[in-house]
């Protein structure tokens, strides 16, 4: 990795960083090189220099760069999920304009969620087959945000009082798949943009279906 990165991930920082114990400086600075490189490519030594503790430090905290990469992963969708789920669509009280004010509110989001890519995505595509334990919990998560997703959306489908003839669990996981994709091939071409424009297309879609009832 170079000099360059390192410092770039040590300098993108918050306000109070000093005041951050040596854990956190671990895990922050973790979400950042691998989110701007990979699981990979990023050493022990990487983390530990970005972040400006010790290698004592690290060892107190991890028992290894994989432990510290699933608690990077955690700490980073638990910050994704407060600004996913926490938005002015919770004050609508019709069920249905909510779930649609919802998906408005990712697509308003989607820069500040998943600009520099996602944690979950990168990890179940780059360890999820030879970590059993990465599969575990990437698969979790990705379960309980299916959950997460599909009580909003429920009122859109029949089961739901709505009109889409689909289940929310089914809904829920064409939206992550569409999330999922775009991740990938924002990854793959530096056009981060595609992710808002696919979820405003996937938005229309469902309203245009809502409103008529047929796919």
């Amino acid at each position: 990795m170079t000099q360059a990165a390192i410092k770039s991930a040590a300098k993108a920082t918050t306000r109070g960083w000093a005041k951050r114990t040596s854990k956190e400086k671990l895990v922050h600075a973790a979400r950042r090189l691998m989110l701007a490189q990979g699981y990979p490519v990023t050493s022990v030594d990487d983390i530990i220099e970005a972040a400006g503790v010790s290698k004592g430090s690290f060892y107190h905290h991890f028992e290894s760069k994989e432990e510290l990469a699933l608690t990077a992963m955690h700490d980073f969708l638990a910050d994704g999920a407060a600004l996913m789920m926490d938005g002015p669509f919770r004050d609508i009280a019709d069920p249905e304009k909510r779930a649609i004010a919802f998906l408005k509110h990712v697509e308003t989001a989607a820069m500040r969620l998943w600009d520099h890519g996602c944690l979950l995505v990168m990890f179940s595509v780059e360890l999820a087959g030879t970590s059993p334990r990465v599969r575990e919990e990437t698969s979790a998560v990705l379960l309980g945000l299916i959950d997460q997703v599909a009580a909003i959306l429920r009122p859109l489908t029949k089961e739901g009082g709505g009109r889409l003839p689909m289940t929310a669990d089914a809904m829920a996981n064409m939206y992550l798949a569409v999330i999922d994709g775009s991740l990938v091939y924002a990854r793959a071409t530096g056009d981060s943009g595609g992710i808002a424009r696919n979820l405003k297309t996937f938005r229309q879609q469902i309203e245009a279906v809502s409103k008529s009832g047929r796919l």
